[in-house]
């Protein structure tokens, strides 16, 4: 009599499947979205700024409306009109060196280590735009600006829900051309709000990394960075730090220390596990209520 069959072999749990699923060898679709689109604004901001005729000469609206100011710096001409703010910019560009450096002693084959580079694109970028509206200031380098920092505030927001499995790799590829899409209309509609724009990415996306992911040392310095950079801006902004021929800029500073932050964002990556097992609130099966929520949507 032939022995009774066993049991059937153990698959692979369902956070390892999603994972698996989540996470293609060569890159996921955010980052092909994300990283593409980086690529595009970089490449038109250093149009913006070389050859601003290119795309139009209309000035930056801060030139052009009564009572506005751009910022504390005084307005040269050049190609560096404002020599503090759009040197301050490149600092975006080291802190892409130093993402992209730690993004290869990432674990091959997960979402950080394809979001690494796409992180270290969108910080190029987000340099590449503020240089071109601080050197130029003109219309398109105004655009350009606010671009990177909506490619960052969206990367910020679906990466983290990728990353903790919210999300598979082309549900947050969709999620994210439609945010940001909406903020392109939004800014379109309210120009004049596209600085709120950006805090309203901004800010979930810091709560979900804080409440997603464990704790560590790079994100609190990154937020305290944040911080105190907003706070240098504002001093800017409202006349309280300002000394218009000066190199010390309350916005330089702002680029500078939002620079640092970004950069740290993959530090943190390094810090983390991605996977539904070690997310705050996963059930015995790893996982969470956001991507049962979520999930259902």
């Amino acid at each position: 009599m032939p022995p009774a069959p066993g049991p059937p072999a153990p698959g692979p749990s369902a956070p390892d499947r999603r994972r698996t699923q989540s996470t293609p060898a060569p890159a996921g679709a955010l980052g092909v979205l994300v990283g593409g689109a980086a690529l595009l604004v970089t490449l038109a901001a250093l149009v913006a700024w070389l050859s601003p005729a290119s795309l139009g000469e209309r000035p930056a609206t801060c030139l052009t409306t009564s009572g506005a100011r751009c910022f504390c710096e005084a307005v040269g001409t050049g190609l560096l009109r404002q020599p503090a703010n759009s040197l301050s910019s490149l600092g975006f560009c080291v802190a892409a060196v130093t993402t992209a450096a730690r993004g290869r002693r990432l674990g091959r084959h997960t979402p950080e280590r394809v979001l690494a580079p796409v992180v270290a694109l969108t910080l190029v970028a987000l340099g590449a735009g503020s240089l071109a509206y601080h050197a130029q200031l003109t219309f398109a380098g105004q655009v350009l600006d606010v671009q990177g920092m909506y490619l960052l505030g969206t990367l910020l927001v679906v990466g983290a829900l990728w990353r903790r499995g919210a999300l598979d790799a082309s549900r947050a590829a969709a999620w994210a051309a439609a945010l940001l899409l909406t903020l392109l209309l939004a800014q379109a509609i309210l120009p004049d709000a596209r600085r709120w724009l950006f805090a309203l990415v901004l800010l979930p996306g810091i709560v979900l990394e804080w409440r997603l992911a464990p704790r560590s040392r790079p994100l609190a310095i990154a937020v305290l960075a944040l911080g105190i950079a907003y706070a240098a801006w504002l001093a800017d902004d409202r006349g309280l730090w300002c000394e218009p021929g000066s190199w010390l800029q309350g916005h330089a500073l702002w680029h500078l220390l939002t620079a640092l932050a970004g950069g740290l964002l993959v530090a943190h990556y390094g810090r983390t596990v991605s996977g539904h097992q070690n997310a705050p609130g996963a059930n015995a099966g790893g996982e969470t209520e956001l991507s049962r929520v979520v999930g259902q949507t």
